[in-house]
């Protein structure tokens, strides 16, 4: 029987396969089976296969299970067993090559075409019921097997112990089943000594087609004793109930190995699984690429050995592989004397008998065995010993370099999920990285070690891109698990991490290592790091409006952006952060104005321990739900403060640490709803307009001191600051801080209190006023120096230019009386009457001692924790409700006693935003619910929010909002058809300067002879003045409204020609796509659109009058979403899907002047156009009751226009030209329907009669023969709504 022997390799469509998750092993002979032992199996299965999830070793699919039962049961009974043994002949020639499968194969082998697959198939001689054994194992040289295609049975078992195997010389080699009643599993064994692939090689594909009978299962083991290796064009696939088990000291395998290949066209929901087992692989394996999964949910799993390399991961969107790596001390094997091996011996001994009883031997060395006429014997399987989850060995690795998913369009509700699982001591991903294919609905990526830990190298990529963003209406998901089953797991990453918009990141471990991350690029980010059970340490954390769920961290540096991001978009650390969070220094940028603020903000914790703060304006720090924060080092504004910007600060309980340093304005805007602790800490005041903030503490403060000296000033060390204190409004107490209750304490002696009027007065020593870097309430003097130094500081001109006249002061220091202090129970303030002047007699002296360094003292570290002056707040009282009706939402204000903030809804958001807030809390919920979501949130709050809500609403019932895309694609073409027109009406140029020229080219010329001289004008001619065209263009453009973010990318085609009969006329048609997206300012409302447009166009020449017409349609078809992230709107959050189309012609008249030898042409013109815009209805897919629902639109558009247009044409094709004009709406009829939401109704303003400026301007140069690029730039401006529109184009251009 001849095989194939062409040089050719298949690519089927390929089906998917799910995972096994056991060991599956086989008895090919009894002299291999003690080498893949079956003790293995149940071990592996008992504690893997149990469950039905996917994605972890523990929760594989039954199938699992199944499959390694029916690899482990005792191998199908054949009915013949053919042997065929190598001669002597073949022991002799190392060097020499053979062809196996002629040399000794082909005998016992038969081939016939499958009608219900319309393939041809092989199988083993008498049928797929009997088995054929090559005995070679003395052979030796090199053998090739090469185009063994669909080769389907029975068992094959060749040993060729001494040679080498080449798999697929010329032509690959399938081993593969039919499933029939038996449910019979082909077995195929081949040991060697070297054994390399160097073609396709697939296990269990359907023959052929793939439309008649099913595969069962195929069982391919290669075995060598020195090396496996394969081809980079190589490549191994195994289909849906594939086995391979590669048995050597290494293996190397450099083409694709694809696990859960399609069997058949149309599999993709037919269920798949596939296994390899490494385990008896003494060195490294090695897959340079692997995939797993082929447009299905395919699983699959690898039994591994202890260290596996693989290149490159490929996961299907919805793919898992589970890599399951050896426990500590290995596989144990089974004992000689267990029941499967004496099953193997019996099996041995009957063929014995077998042998004698009806055997038959000829010269070809080939024995016919058959079976005994009595009935088979009932076999006795050995016990299954069910486990648990084991984990890996500690030295078992898994190396993978780069992990990719692929993906495609399908839309799935949650979206689809692939995963990686493994149980070894570290899987380490390397300098690859991560990429995640994402596509509309949202794509996820988990991987997982069970047992382990795990350390990423590379970056993160979505599609493709470092910082890569999720499409509109979808999320992409990073999900990270070590120690799952341990709980003793490390995720380390040790490269900076960039997430786009709507990409996610969840780690889950006892402890996870960052470098660095970024969610500063655009927002709506979610970090995930509540399954860490010890500690999150991050090297430098960017956020901006990003969800963080983390407890027990250190972050090194915390950087809070704003990134155009709208009031109430704060980056929210959303689980309680414990006891033991720290972050080294925050950093809160620099917002540009409230409609572009951000911040953070904790849902809560026992403490948080800042060492560096510094914010700037227009950002906000809400830690109010942790209980304490403690500053050690520094709380400072950042950047310089401007008059407009304000930051906001807001504690429970706040402690300044010992020697740290708060600086405190007007711009701090500092709330303390607690208690507030200056543990020896400074304050520092900035004097701003002659003034002071008060620091305002909700409950009590705690003044602690020392009596520490600083010898360079003699003064003790402050704990208040006043700088520029000589510009502090006189006769005017100035407020620094005040509170419920104050208390003071000096931590050198151990004493603190209440109104001890001691230790205040020990206090107010420590409130210092400064002119520069001299202090003024108090002048310590020790020499001549100090005296000039107090001079300054009280503004004495005197005492600075003459300091030997105040001498007198040396050894002394001088109070300044125009200052007085006040520090009791209740406020600490400076009352400033202007500098007094020190005089000899004059006292307010008081010596000083004769070392004032001997007097200084170390603080101790005691921290006033629970202050014994602290008060419980007070509890709000209850107004009953006397003037509203039960079930409005003016009364749920009332019974929260907050009736004015009644009259701030109507006058800030009007009677549309209140049926807005009593549609979204009442109607659709109850009054316990509106209740609770108006103590949640301030009044103004409220307002911002649904003035917000209102204007996207609006947005949403707008007809314009709805047909935008398509009104910037019909700008982008209306630049490229006018461009084209400029470019086919050269009608006026007469190419003086170029005839010249190539007539000049013909001088001292001599041709052969000619019918005329026709032909030689004719080729030195300009040819490219009225052509036939093809173009095309890239096109783009953006709106710029109010802030909103809306763009339009994409391509526009078409042909044009001139015609020169009996009318001069330019006719042309073009098509186009452009994909356009939209955000509004507070990022609430995103779309996303797919539109088309297409039309014809024409201008007719008559001497210098131009006529021109053009019609053309276009259709969009557009999915939004609103995402409004507050609790107070967030049932407003939905999607919907409408189709918006136009309809649009014109006509114009212009006139030619034409000057400069007819290079410059001039043309006024005016016109007349007629538009059609609509929208069909829609309605969300929200099941709550406030689903978005909106009727058709239409409308009718009547304008007028009139434009300037200068042409200039220089050299044969080249041109530049300018168009600016102006269109008036002058009639517009049509309908609206109203958008509602339950029973609030939003209906959308009849827009204006607009007037449009517009400019458009562009050229075209020659590349090549008949190629030619053009450039065109146009913006449009809305004179009533004050909104513009840019678009331009790059394009070729091809004359024929």
């Amino acid at each position: 029987m001849e095989i194939q022997q062409t040089h050719r390799k298949i690519n089927r469509p390929l089906v998917s396969l799910a995972l096994v998750g056991a060991l599956v092993s086989i008895t090919p002979q009894q002299s291999h089976a003690a080498f893949f032992t079956t003790v293995i199996i149940p071990a592996i299965v008992g504690g893997i296969a149990t469950g039905t999830a996917v994605g972890t070793v523990s929760g594989l699919l039954s199938w699992g299970l199944k499959q390694a039962e029916e690899a482990n049961k005792t191998p199908d009974k054949p009915d013949k067993v053919w042997r065929i043994q190598a001669g002597k002949g073949f022991n002799e020639f190392p060097n020499k090559e053979y062809d196996l499968y002629r040399s000794l194969l082909s005998s016992k082998i038969d081939g016939g075409w499958d009608w219900g697959n319309a393939a041809r198939h092989y199988w083993v001689k008498g049928g797929q019921q009997n088995k054929l054994e090559v005995d070679m194992k003395d052979a030796v040289g090199t053998y090739t097997l090469s185009g063994l295609r669909n080769f389907t049975g029975g068992d094959l078992d060749v040993n060729m112990q001494k040679a080498t195997l080449r798999l697929g010389q010329f032509n690959g080699n399938s081993f593969t089943s039919y499933k029939d009643s038996a449910d019979r599993t082909t077995r195929v064994d081949f040991n060697a000594k070297n054994i390399s692939i160097d073609n396709f090689v697939e296990i269990n594909n359907r023959v052929g087609s793939g439309a008649g009978r099913k595969a069962s299962s195929t069982v391919l083991t290669l075995q060598a004793s020195e090396g496996i290796t394969s081809d980079k064009n190589a490549e191994i696939s195994l289909y849906d109930g594939a086995t391979l088990n590669l048995a050597s000291s290494s293996v190397k395998l450099m083409g694709n190995v694809w696990m859960g290949r399609l069997q058949y066209v149309g599999a993709y929901l037919a269920p798949s699984y596939s296994t390899i087992n490494t385990s008896k692989v003494t060195g490294e394996v090695n897959f340079n690429h692997l995939t797993v999964g082929d447009k299905n949910a395919a699983q699959a799993g690898i039994i591994a050995n202890k260290k596996t390399n693989i290149g490159t991961l490929d996961l299907w969107q919805s793919a898992g592989l589970n890599i399951i790596a050896p426990p500590e001390g290995g596989y144990k094997d089974k004992p000689n004397n267990t029941p499967s091996q004496s099953g193997a011996k019996n099996d041995k001994n009957e063929s014995a008998k077998n042998d004698k009883q009806e055997s038959s031997q000829n010269n070809s060395n080939t024995q016919v065995i058959n079976p005994p006429n009595s009935a088979q014997k009932t076999e006795v399987q050995p016990t299954q010993v069910i486990d648990g989850p084991f984990a890996g060995g500690k030295d078992t690795v898994v190396n993978i370099n780069r992990i990719n998913t692929n993906a495609d369009g399908t839309i799935r509700v949650g979206g689809f999920k692939a995963s990686l699982t493994t149980n070894a001591a570290h899987l380490h991903i390397g300098k690859g990285g991560v990429n995640l294919s994402n596509q509309a609905s949202g794509r996820s990526l988990i991987v997982e070690n069970l047992t382990g830990n795990i350390t990423v190298d590379g970056p993160l990529r979505v599609n493709n891109q470092v910082g890569g963003y999720a499409l509109a209406g979808s999320s992409a998901n990073f999900e990270f698990k070590a120690g799952t089953d341990t709980k003793n797991g490390t995720a380390t990453f040790n490269n900076d991490i960039s997430l786009g918009r709507f990409v996610n990141l969840k780690v889950d471990a006892h402890t996870a290592n960052f470098k660095g991350i970024d969610t500063g690029n655009g927002g709506f980010n979610t970090l995930d790091f509540s399954g860490v059970t010890d500690k999150v340490n991050i090297n430098k954390l960017i956020t901006a409006s990003t969800n963080v769920a983390v407890k027990n961290f250190n972050i090194n540096e915390l950087i809070v952006k704003t990134n155009g991001i709208s009031v109430g978009e704060y980056t929210h650390f959303s689980e309680d952060i414990g006891s033991q969070s720290r972050i080294n220094t925050v950093r809160l940028e620099t917002g540009t104005r409230s409609l572009f603020s951000g911040g953070v903000k904790f849902k809560g914790g026992e403490k948080l321990v800042i060492d560096e703060f510094y914010y700037s304006p227009w950002n906000y720090f809400d830690a109010r739900n942790i209980k304490n924060v403690e500053i050690t080092n520094k709380l400072a504004f950042g950047p310089q403060g401007s008059p407009w910007g304000t930051s906001k600060l807001m504690f429970n309980n706040l402690t300044l640490g010992q020697n740290a340093v708060m600086d405190y304005s007007q711009f701090s805007n500092l709330t303390i709803q607690g208690d507030f602790i200056n543990n020896q800490g400074t304050i520092n005041y900035l004097v701003r307009g002659g003034k002071v903030a008060t620091l305002s503490v909700g409950n009590a403060a705690a003044m602690m001191f020392n009596n520490d000296i600083d010898s360079a000033t003699g003064f003790y060390k402050p704990l208040i600051k006043i700088n520029s204190a000589q510009d502090l409004i006189k006769n005017t107490e100035h407020v620094l801080l005040k509170a419920k209750i104050i208390g003071y304490g000096n931590v050198s002696t151990g004493t603190n209190g209440i109104s001890n009027v001691n230790l205040e007065e020990q206090f107010k020593e420590r409130l210092a006023l400064y002119n520069n870097n001299n202090r003024m309430d108090t002048c310590v003097v020790r020499n001549t120096d100090d005296i000039k130094a107090c001079g300054m500081a009280i503004g004495d001109q005197s005492m600075v230019n003459n300091p030997d006249n105040y001498k007198y002061l040396i050894g002394k220091a001088w109070k300044n009386i125009g200052i007085s202090k006040t520090a009791n129970g209740s406020k600490i303030s400076v009352y400033y009457l202007g500098n007094s002047t020190p005089t000899e007699n004059g006292g307010n002296t008081t010596n000083l001692p004769t070392n004032t360094t001997s007097n200084a003292r170390s603080a101790n570290n005691a921290l006033a924790q629970n202050a014994p002056f602290a008060q419980p707040s007070a509890t709000p009282n209850l107004v009953a409700i006397n003037q509203h009706d039960f079930g409005t939402i003016e009364s749920v204000f009332e019974l929260a006693n907050r009736s004015k903030d009644i009259d701030t809804l109507y006058a800030n958001s009007g009677a549309q935003g209140r049926d807005l807030l009593q549609t979204l809390l009442i109607d659709s919920h109850d009054a316990g619910y509106a209740r609770k979501m108006i103590d949640a949130t301030s009044a103004n709050e409220i307002t911002k929010q649904l003035n917000t809500a209102t204007t996207t609403l609006n947005n949403i019932a707008s007809l314009e909002h709805k047909t935008s895309g398509l009104q910037t694609l019909s700008l982008s073409n209306a630049m490229i058809l006018n461009s084209r027109l400029v470019n086919l009406s050269r009608r006026h140029t007469n190419h003086i300067d170029s005839f010249a020229k190539r007539l000049q080219a013909l001088k001292d010329q001599k041709f052969a002879s000619l019918e005329s001289a026709a032909e030689v004008l004719y080729q030195f001619a300009p040819k490219y003045e009225k052509p036939t065209n093809v173009w095309a263009n890239a096109i783009g453009g953006t709106s710029l409204n109010n802030g909103s973010n809306a763009s339009l990318y994409g391509t526009s085609a078409g042909v044009d020609a001139y015609l020169n009969g009996q009318v001069e006329a330019i006719v042309g048609g073009f098509g186009s796509y452009g994909y356009s997206s939209f955000n509004n300012r507070a990022n609430s409302l995103n779309s996303g659109a797919n539109n088309t447009n297409f039309g014809v166009y024409s201008r007719i020449f008559a001497n210098q009058h131009e006529f021109d017409f053009e019609a053309q349609g276009a259709l969009g078809s557009d999915q939004s979403s609103l995402n409004f992230k507050s609790a107070l709107l967030q049932d407003l959050n939905q999607s919907y899907h409408y189709l918006a189309y136009s309809a649009a012609t014109r006509a114009s008249y212009g006139y030619d002047f034409a000057f400069f030898r007819n290079a410059l042409v001039l043309k006024p013109s005016v016109g007349v156009s007629y538009n059609h815009l609509g929208s069909t209805n829609f309605k969300s897919n929200s099941t709550n009751q406030v689903a978005l629902k909106n009727g058709s639109s239409s409308q009718h558009l009547f304008n007028a226009s009139a434009n300037v247009e200068a042409r200039y044409y220089y050299g044969d094709t080249s041109y530049f030209y300018m168009n600016a004009g102006v269109l008036q709406e002058f009639a517009h009829v049509g309908s609206n329907n109203a958008a509602s939401l339950n029973t609030f109704k939003v209906n959308a303003a009849r827009n204006p009669l607009n007037t449009h400026a517009r400019v458009m301007m562009g050229g075209e140069l020659k590349l090549a023969k008949e190629v030619f690029l053009n450039l065109g730039v146009v913006y449009l401006h809305n004179l009533i709504s004050n909104i513009g529109h840019f678009a331009s184009n790059l394009g070729m251009r091809y004359s024929f």
